[in-house]
């Protein structure tokens, strides 16, 4: 348990951090891929992440790989699913 701070340094709400770790791994890939343009430091931002993840938490760096590869099949049959929705609206 924790607590939210402020850019002013005020003491908030009390929080809880997440301790899933192949969570918060999910959450830290997407914010680099969600925010970083340019793709040499996404890349070299990713590496780094799955290398940290590694040392944290002892998860295989192989699995780490594969939880990615399975969250980019994810988002591009969720993708391509609503750009196929939006277009059978767009007919209708």
């Amino acid at each position: 348990v924790g607590y939210e701070i402020d850019s002013e340094g005020n003491v908030g709400n009390e929080t809880r951090r997440v301790e899933d770790l192949q969570l918060r791994f999910i959450l830290l890939m997407t914010v680099i891929n969600s925010t970083i343009d340019d793709s040499e430091s996404k890349q070299r931002l990713s590496e780094q992440a799955v290398k940290a993840c590694h040392k944290e938490s002892g998860i295989p760096m192989s699995e780490l790989i594969s939880l990615i590869q399975r969250m980019t099949k994810e988002v591009k049959e969720i993708t391509d699913n609503l750009e196929k929705k939006m277009q059978e609206w767009q007919v209708a």
